[in-house]
């Protein structure tokens, strides 16, 4: 396994393990949806950039994309008040949604560029990130222990896919 798809391997994890901690909260009556949110972002933008850090070599940029897609929502959320209307919320994980298709579009491209089959794997992926992003945002209506849930359910399902390129990778490494 070569370094890149050891990194990417392993951020998937680590999102898969945050998400898997967001799903818990509530049992333990976390439910301040605005701190797990913001919490759930940072630490999204953060292992991104650090992510991009250690495959800096690869002339992709993806990790900064996002942790600048991270950082736009967090100042956004300086601004918005999430826990008074589940609009907001929804709004504010649409638009995170939108800059990260923009995002996973241009590593798509980056893919397409250099006549790499995982391109095709990650337009289904970006497309499964819009349609679980879209649903997500749609039932951001409920209480406070639905809205985490939720939001550990979407953020679980991106970890997963996150996880399908460096498996793909890893099994056209073994293939040759």
């Amino acid at each position: 396994m070569n370094r890149r798809t050891l990194v990417e391997f392993v951020t998937a994890w680590l999102l898969i393990l945050i998400a898997t901690v967001v799903i818990l909260l509530p049992i333990f009556n976390i439910t301040n949806v605005r701190i797990i949110f913001i919490v759930i972002i940072s630490l999204y933008g953060v292992i991104h950039l650090v992510k991009n850090f250690l495959i800096l070599n690869n002339k992709e940029y993806s990790g900064f994309s996002t942790a600048i897609a991270s950082l736009v929502i967090l100042i956004c959320l300086l601004f918005i008040d999430i826990n008074d209307s589940p609009w907001n919320l929804a709004l504010l994980l649409f638009i995170w949604v939108i800059l990260m298709s923009l995002t996973k579009l241009k590593e798509s491209d980056y893919y397409h560029d250099r006549k790499n089959k995982v391109w095709v794997l990650n337009i289904v992926n970006l497309i499964l990130f819009i349609l679980t992003g879209i649903l997500a945002t749609l039932n951001l209506y409920y209480t406070n222990d639905i809205q985490v849930l939720v939001l550990g359910f979407f953020f679980l399902i991106n970890g997963i896919l996150e996880l399908m390129d460096p498996i793909a990778a890893f099994l056209m490494e073994k293939k040759k």
